[in-house]
């Protein structure tokens, strides 16, 4: 998984948050909302990626209305390819600060056979050299630089899952000075809308109230909406989520955006108070891989795409249908002479294997249910022994209890470890040295406790095993023990020949010898002769 970075900043405040992404999953690391002093971002931003060694992390700007300038095009109905051409064209009209240099992006809000509806917004080539400049000076790589509003509604319409069709969603976000309001219809944005709000805290209710029934009003909405979201949390919102229901008559859904992705446990205990300001970068980090186009982005704006003439493609497209139709011609004359006999070799053929295949489907069909029963145990001497090689050292962390289980119904087996460590760091470096792609480690919580032991960090963390592991570990094993079935008999033959040629050498050592024995009688029996016969000749 990536680390990315998704920052936001205004007059007061940088707002970030940290996440480890890959593909839908977003884990978040870190969030934080810190005020800037001396209206210095640039040593606020750079302060806080130094201390946290996030230097070249791949980041994500949002910036709001202030920075941007936002329109409502109606455009007739073209296709999509023609889209980013008439879009900017009607811009330069319409826009008051934008000419040639300026950055355009456009989001669709209704397509319909009369025309098309679109957000377009424009930011200028200094805006966007400034964003550049605040990142790079904190040796950050910007990859996206998108609109706040569509942000946080990306979020909105990819994890909570609006009612489509039965009416309009409004998304709130309250920010330190601001408020953004949009409006969802039929799961697309066709309302953005930021507006100030008053610095008295006894007043900011009534002001959002009033703003909220211009928005509702300049959009065409009809009746009252059927859902309010207000990102946040309930015990910070309490005074506005009262007069918006008594206002509207809606229901007011409370969202923390944080509810809608996977969160480490130390950071959830550490976020801000106003959660609720932090979700453009929440929505940023899920956009970013899944549905990037939600996004108003001025890094990536949407581009015609020009096609160069390809002469070669002119002469293929006359030449092959021709040369096509006559091989067809002639491998056809070719194969239907020879028809009949192929449909009989293939029919006799069929019949002697249908028994067969009969008996490899039934085959397979037991195997199958053999291996979804096997799928949903783990082989647990393995898994605890792999537990134990990748445990940090002992005098870091000790384990107090193991449980394992197995759910025959999803197949997923599940590690459940508690222990103690010495810090938290240990207790990250736990989970990193568990986690792959075998394996998912969930923290279910970490607590300090007054004891005189150094292990003071007591956690609980939860491993799921899944049915695809168990079943490439089994088969491995399986092919393990047919390799070794096979060089079984080459080995006992081999010894066998062995043993055979250790026998012959001995035979033939011993024949050579007793050869040897022979031969000394046969020259000590010449040698009495020679000594006898002088005094046979005396």
């Amino acid at each position: 998984m990536s680390t990315k970075l998704a920052i936001d900043w205004d007059e007061s405040e940088l707002r970030i948050v940290a996440a480890n992404c890959s593909g839908p999953q977003v884990v978040v690391t870190d969030a934080a909302v810190l005020a800037i002093e001396s209206d210095d971002v640039f040593a606020t931003l750079r302060s806080y990626v130094a201390e946290r060694g996030l230097e070249k992390t791949e980041s994500l700007v949002a910036i709001g209305r202030g920075k941007a300038e936002l329109r409502e095009l109606q455009l007739p109905p073209v296709p999509d390819e023609e889209l980013p051409d008439i879009v900017r064209f009607q811009a330069i009209r319409n826009f008051a600060s934008s000419g040639d240099s300026a950055t355009i992006d456009f989001l669709i809000t209704d397509r319909t056979e009369q025309g098309v509806k679109a957000i377009a917004a424009a930011v200028s080539p200094s805006t966007l050299a400034q964003i550049k400049e605040v990142c790079g000076d904190a040796q950050l790589h910007a990859n996206r630089i998108a609109l706040r509003p569509l942000a946080s509604a990306g979020l909105f319409l990819s994890r909570a899952k609006p009612n489509v069709g039965e009416g309009d969603s409004v998304l709130i976000d309250l920010l330190n000075d601001d408020a953004e309001i949009i409006v969802v219809r039929d799961g697309n944005v066709i309302f953005v809308r930021t507006v100030r709000m008053p610095s008295s805290e006894a007043t900011r209710p009534r002001a959002l109230v009033n703003e909220l029934r211009r928005s509702l009003m300049a959009c065409g909405a009809s009746g009252k909406p059927n859902q309010v979201v207000l990102w946040g949390r309930e015990s910070v919102h309490r005074s506005e989520i009262e007069q918006i229901a008594e206002a509207t008559g809606s229901k007011i859904d409370v969202v923390n955006p944080f509810d809608l992705v996977e969160v480490k446990t130390q950071v959830r205990e550490k976020l801000p108070e106003h959660v609720g300001r932090l979700a453009p970068l929440v929505g940023l980090l899920v956009c970013d891989e899944v549905c990037p186009e939600r996004l108003i982005d001025f890094l990536n704006p949407r581009e015609r795409l020009e096609e160069s003439p390809d002469h070669r493609r002119t002469v293929a497209m006359v030449g092959v249908p021709v040369l096509v139709a006559i091989l067809l011609l002639f491998f056809g004359y070719r194969h239907l002479s020879g028809l009949d006999q192929q449909i009989e070799s293939l029919s006799s053929g069929n019949t002697g294997m249908k028994e067969s295949v009969d008996q490899a489907l039934a085959s397979r069909a037991t195997t199958q249910k053999i291996d979804e029963f096997l799928d949903g145990d783990a082989v647990w001497v393995r898994e605890l022994r792999e537990l134990a090689e990748r445990l940090p050292p002992s005098d870091k962390v000790m384990l107090r209890s193991i449980f394992a289980a197995s759910d025959p119904r999803s197949g997923v087996s599940t590690l459940t470890i508690t222990g103690s460590a010495v810090s938290p760091a240990v207790i990250e470096e736990l989970e990193e040295s568990i986690r792959d792609e075998n394996h998912r480690v969930v923290g279910e919580g970490a607590s300090e406790q007054d004891s005189p032991s150094a292990y003071q960090w007591v956690f609980t963390e939860k491993i799921s095993i899944q049915p695809e592991y168990a079943y490439s570990q089994r088969y491995k094993g399986i092919k393990a023990a047919s390799e070794a079935e096979t060089l079984a008999p080459e080995q006992n033959d081999a010894e066998q020949n062995d043993a055979e040629q250790n026998d012959a050498e001995q035979n033939d050592a011993e024949q050579n010898d007793a050869e040897q024995e022979n031969a000394e009688q046969e020259n000590t029996m010449d040698a009495d002769v020679q000594i006898v016969s002088p005094e046979v000749q005396s």
